[in-house]
């Protein structure tokens, strides 16, 4: 996320960030996965918003009573949610970092809930961002996780035409895949159900909810499965203290 190269395309894009859960069908089901998630928590709680992009989330949590911190890599994201959020009710605070630590205010506490939503493989250390996520999570409260799923046959597919730009045709059923300056690129790693589940039950978290998103509109109605679904998204809570000491 703090990569040089990755913070220019999201600066790029940040003003047409919000504008895109209004036209992208993927933007709009993944913030309502997020959201039905999190409404079944007590409402009033604080929720950290970890590479909050131009603050919808933010926005949609705020404005159902949570105090949410949304933190984003992006100065241009940054600005874009301060635009968005500003008719917002006054619960929230937005915060830029930098530097590979990603340190700032925010880490200075913990949170009932934390959304980490398509950051991880941008990040140079997945597995040290996750850490600190989880640290920040506190004891009885809830991780929420979006990454590419690398076990599914249509993330294959993507990387072999994005490998192959001359298949430009066959590109065209996949957004952004062509050209150096697509997410793809971008991209440090994908990843299997395992590589996040082993290192959140080693942390004390405990899985709730998984389900899988992103496919061809013909393939819709078989994409909740890990072989289909081109995205990964994946809620766990971490166990109280009285919980680990059974």
């Amino acid at each position: 996320m703090n990569d040089t190269e990755t913070i220019r395309y999201f600066d790029r894009l940040a003003g047409q960030w919000t504008e895109r859960y209004a036209r992208s069908e993927h933007f709009r089901r993944r913030l309502e996965t997020v959201l039905a998630w999190v409404d079944r928590e007590p409402s009033g709680g604080s929720i950290l918003d970890f590479g909050c992009g131009s603050g919808v989330m933010v926005r949609a949590l705020v404005e159902r009573g949570f105090s949410v911190t949304g933190v984003d890599g992006s100065s241009g994201m940054i600005a874009a949610a301060q635009q968005h959020l500003r008719s917002a009710p006054d619960r929230y605070h937005l915060e830029g970092v930098t530097g590979e630590g990603y340190d700032g205010a925010y880490a200075r506490q913990t949170y009932h809930g934390v959304l980490c939503v398509a950051v991880l493989e941008y990040v140079r250390d997945p597995n040290a961002l996750l850490g600190r996520m989880a640290a920040l999570t506190e004891a009885g409260g809830f991780l929420i996780l979006s990454v590419p799923n690398q076990t599914s046959v249509l993330r294959k597919l993507e990387w072999f035409l994005h490998q192959h730009p001359t298949l430009k045709k066959g590109a065209a059923a996949f957004a952004g895949l062509a050209g150096t300056d697509s997410y793809l690129h971008l991209q440090t790693q994908q990843f299997t159900h395992s590589a996040i589940d082993r290192p959140l039950r080693e942390l004390g978290f405990v899985p709730e909810e998984i389900r899988y998103l992103v496919s061809p509109s013909a393939l819709r109605a078989l994409e909740n499965n890990a072989r289909i679904g081109m995205n990964m998204m994946l809620k766990y809570r971490k166990r109280a203290r009285s919980d680990g000491a059974r």
